[in-house]
């Protein structure tokens, strides 16, 4: 009787034992795991929302457009867009604002992408004129950056026209150590009218701006001070070197670049 009892008990035990593994089992199967598997697809939309994001702002980043706006009549109702691209990839323009108000060349083909290094004109934008006016320009891109033109506001006065911006030579220098030289003339052997020396070594990168009055070509000679004179020393070479400031059809800036020689 006493073995009978044992035998009946084990038995007993090992039935709790199956059913309890059942269980546990069936908890894993319809809570355990169910939602490991939502936290990982929750990582998963995360790191590829992280990624995308990423993606987006490195392709804003890329995005790079010199944009001016101007106007080719003192009182021309009219103002035109010149966009280029200076970027590795092609920029879709989607919008033209001014002043807040949506405006896009007649007949022109909204959303046209600009090649790498191309350029595209927009004439006609057609603004209802008002003394004592300005006038923001700014362009959205398909990727969602907005740039405005360098140009800067357009001003308007009644008595007097379109404010037209200044125009100039932008000389930068790369330098590590030296003084310098740079002359402008409007012609070659003319006199200048622009003349500047550094009175002393300087140690960091320079830039030097030249104010002009219309566009058209100037003449710069730019010398270091080396061995006790002032000698074309400057890579490339600038003497009597033509440089034209071309606004409207360009940016009414014109950048020069030259290195220095390390004296």
């Amino acid at each position: 009787m006493h073995t009978t009892s044992i035998l009946y008990r084990r038995g007993r035990s090992g039935t709790s034992t199956i059913l309890g593994t059942l269980i546990f089992i069936g908890i894993m199967f319809t809570a355990v795991i169910p939602m490991i598997l939502v936290m990982r697809q929750a990582d998963i939309f995360y790191e590829t929302e992280k990624f995308e994001g990423g993606r987006l702002d490195e392709e804003h980043s890329r995005e790079d457009i010199d944009f001016y706006a101007y106007t080719e009549l003192e009182h021309s109702v009219d103002i035109c867009v010149r966009i280029e691209n200076r970027g590795d990839a092609p920029v879709k323009i989607v919008r033209l604002w001014i002043n807040d108000v949506e405006k896009f060349q007649d007949g022109h083909p909204q959303g046209e992408n600009i090649k790498s290094m191309e350029t595209m004109n927009l004439y006609n934008l057609t603004v209802d004129l008002q003394n004592l006016t300005s006038y923001t320009v700014k362009v959205v891109t398909e990727k969602g950056n907005v740039f405005s033109s360098k140009a800067g506001t357009l001003h308007y006065y009644s008595a007097s026209g379109w404010y037209t911006p200044s125009l100039g030579i932008c000389v930068h220098i790369a330098n590590t150590n030296g003084k310098y030289q740079i002359n402008a003339t409007i012609a070659i052997g003319a006199d200048e009218f622009y003349h500047y020396e550094f009175k002393n070594v300087e140690h960091d990168d320079l830039e030097v701006m030249i104010w002009v009055e219309v566009p058209g070509s100037y003449y710069l000679t730019i010398k270091q001070w080396d061995e006790g004179d002032w000698l074309l020393d400057v890579v490339p070479a600038y003497n009597d070197f033509e440089v034209k400031v071309e606004y409207p059809a360009t940016k009414p800036i014109t950048d020069v670049y030259v290195s220095g020689k390390f004296v």
